[in-house]
């Protein structure tokens, strides 16, 4: 049975597409406020689509029943895929007001060392074969999962295992290369060997707050109401507190490193971050993206109950997008100047991502058709509902 959002995408559709044609029409007179903004909106939204895709992958690998009732949450989010192709055409375009690096005449001794590697050439293929290897993989996920739905075959299952063991290290290593060009470059001089993994850590965590809440909403609705329990979105708060604690403990040991390390060329990017207002961002993301859902997480409760686990992974929602603005902003130099395109921007984007992403969800059906553990969800339910 599929799933009927009703109106909501094309609403969802329309006012993005305002926000966003009026932050253009803005951007022709302040062209770096709408790019650096863009950047933000892009990061995001791009994060909830790849960090869907990781999980989709690793859904296979892991082969739990939760896994079943958020399925289709994930493909249809891999699916907007080709939009965020798209979406980063804006960037191509503003790669001489974001990047020092694109910029001609440029005379930084550092930059030209890096001349080989950050090069406006080299840039756009890279950005091509990322992107063309996760089109390869959407494009494989969804053809076998369609697959399985007409007819299950055991051969088709294990392939897929093993090529999602595969395309978890072609993301791994195209993320990597993708975070050290569109956030890292953005200050060529500061470097971080653990970057690339905080950064999948970060949109795994942004992907797993998304789908709890996309099935929060969901579960009210047949079919999902008879088949989701509060074990479900136990396992899912589970997976939420895992990820709340591998992105702290990896952006605490990169801090721990360069500060205790006293690295002169890495320092900096911190400071930048503890000036003019930046630093009580820093505070507040300590606070409110750590501790506060990892406390809330320790207790049974709160995981399996519907609200409170909503009002948990919109915490961490939220919070992803005000890392992205802290991790992106200071690089341009100047104390906290949050602009209305700084705001209106990441939510003109996400409408128009969620007009797609609603569509693609309304096309299959909300639950696998001939996936085994389908037949257990009734004794799951019985067992731990």
């Amino acid at each position: 049975n599929s799933i009927n959002l009703g109106r909501l995408p094309t609403r969802a559709g329309l006012v993005g597409g305002v926000l966003l044609v009026l932050c253009i029409v803005a951007g022709l007179r302040n062209s770096q406020d709408f790019f650096r903004s863009y950047l933000i909106a892009f990061l995001f939204w791009i994060g909830v689509t790849l960090g869907c895709l990781a999980l989709l992958m690793t859904q296979y690998l892991a082969g739990g029943r939760w896994s079943v009732v958020v399925r289709r949450i994930l493909e249809a989010a891999t699916r907007t895929l080709p939009l965020m192709a798209l979406a980063v055409l804006p960037l191509v375009g503003g790669m001489r007001v974001l990047y020092a690096w694109s910029r001609p005449g440029e005379t930084d001794p550092l930059i030209l060392a890096k001349r080989f590697y950050l090069n406006s050439g080299f840039y756009i293929g890279r950005l091509v074969f990322y992107f063309a290897v996760w089109f390869l993989l959407t494009y494989l996920l969804d053809k076998w999962s369609k697959s399985l739905d007409r007819s299950f075959d055991v051969s088709t299952w294990v392939w897929m295992q093993n090529w999602c063991a595969a395309g978890l290290l072609l993301y791994g290593l195209t993320i990597t290369f993708a975070s050290i060009d569109w956030v890292m470059s953005l200050e060529p001089h500061w470097f971080s060997t653990i970057y690339g993994l905080i950064f999948m850590v970060s949109e795994a965590l942004t992907a797993m707050a998304f789908i709890i809440t996309m099935l929060v909403w969901l579960s009210g609705r047949e079919p999902l109401r008879s088949v989701v329990t509060p074990s479900h979105f136990q396992d899912l708060g589970g997976f939420l507190l895992t990820f709340v604690m591998l992105w702290a403990y990896l952006d605490f040991s990169q801090f721990l490193i360069i500060w205790g390390g006293n690295l002169s060329d890495e320092i900096p990017w911190y400071v930048r971050r503890m000036r003019g207002g930046w630093g009580w961002i820093g505070v507040g993301l300590i606070v409110v993206s750590f501790f506060l859902p990892f406390f809330l997480l320790l207790f049974r409760y709160v995981k399996r109950r519907r609200g409170a686990l909503l009002a948990v992974a919109g915490i961490v929602l939220a919070m992803r997008l005000v890392d992205m603005y802290w991790m992106v902003l200071p690089a341009f130099g100047g104390g906290i100047h949050i602009t209305w395109m700084n705001v209106a921007l990441p939510f003109g984007l996400g409408g128009i991502w969620f007009a797609y992403f609603g569509r693609q969800l309304e096309k299959l059906p909300i639950l696998p058709v001939n996936d085994p553990r389908m037949k257990g969800e009734a004794e799951h339910a019985v067992e731990h509902g």
